[in-house]
């Protein structure tokens, strides 16, 4: 990554972003992660945090004075609420959190193990819009790492493969569909695949496969085809691997259809996911908790071209808050 020392010399923290309060909590929750990694001295509270939104047009001045004082409280409120989200956080991850998350305050832990630094990987990996001139390494990355995740989420039997940016399959994507098929012992649907492009090099939604074989080859077993999604836009992910529901024909069961984002998506106070609403049909969501408690070895965070960024971005400190 030659480009490292110029992207951080010229690197400005802002949330560029505005995000709806009631349903993006989480995002604002990565934000003040990402304040505290390049504060990494510095312990952020309630208070700087609430000057540093202002400062950023975040928070607006309202125009009538009146209101200014419940604006002020509203908004002190939802920073309290974003730091609750992080005590949680806290709590929930344990020993991979690489923060410290007490009496509404945050502050990077010292030493971090292999472990904190992925979970750093998959914050980065959340803020593409900031870490735009390493996208390309952060994503073909986050592949690798939720397909780990996949595999150590299932049987140690199963047969896991990439489809996406570090495939070993070959030829254009009809190609590729043709060569996954019969390695999964299943049919293609040439009627279907006849509406993609012959030359057509795009994976069409599919990043990862994963199935259960049986050792009879008779192609009906459990299946799972999965999407990786980093952009803010992952809920328009959510059905792209479905269309492989017509390319290949599963034989007497249906495909489990799993997405992997890098983002902390768990409403720990509703035991749910925040934007549910979002997934509609049935989907398997491989989120930051999940994916992070699914790495068991973490030998291969220095082989990643983006440990260099990790790296970077952990010793560098922005002006103080």
């Amino acid at each position: 990554m030659n480009n490292l020392d110029n992207f951080f010399n010229n690197f400005v923290l802002r949330l560029s972003e505005k995000f709806p309060r009631d349903s993006k909590i989480y995002l604002y929750a990565d934000y003040f992660e990402l304040v505290s990694l390049f504060n990494k001295d510095a312990i952020i509270s309630v208070s700087e945090m609430l000057d540093r939104l202002k400062d950023e047009g975040v928070f607006k001045q309202e125009k009538i004075i009146e209101n200014q004082a419940e604006t002020n409280d509203n908004n002190e409120v939802f920073v309290r609420e974003i730091f609750n989200l992080l005590e949680q956080r806290y709590n929930s991850f344990g020993t991979d959190y690489p923060f410290l998350c007490a009496n509404e305050s945050l502050s990077l832990l010292n030493n971090l193990s292999n472990k904190q630094k992925i979970y750093i990987f998959l914050l980065l990996a959340s803020n593409l819009n900031l870490f735009g001139d390493f996208q390309s390494d952060l994503t073909t990355e986050f592949e690798l790492l939720s397909q780990e995740a996949l595999k150590n989420y299932l049987p140690n039997y199963a047969t896991i493969k990439s489809f996406g940016k570090n495939t070993e399959f070959s030829g254009y994507i009809c190609d590729k569909i043709r060569q996954l098929a019969n390695l999964m012992n299943l049919r293609t649907n040439e009627e279907y695949l006849k509406t993609i492009s012959v030359k057509g090099t795009q994976d069409m939604g599919l990043d990862i496969v994963g199935w259960l074989p049986f050792s009879d080859n008779i192609g009906n077993y459990i299946s799972v085809f999965g999407q990786c999604a980093c952009g803010k836009d992952w809920n328009k992910k959510l059905n792209e691997t479905r269309r492989y529901n017509n390319f290949i024909n599963p034989y007497l069961s249906k495909s489990i259809h799993t997405l992997f984002i890098p983002y902390s998506l768990i409403n720990y106070n509703d035991s749910n996911f925040y934007e549910h609403h979002e997934f509609g049909e049935s989907v398997l969501l491989f989120e930051r908790k999940r994916i992070l408690a699914l790495i068991a070895n973490c030998d291969f965070y220095n082989t990643l071209n983006t440990s260099e960024l990790i790296e970077k971005c952990v010793a560098f400190e922005e002006s103080i808050v």
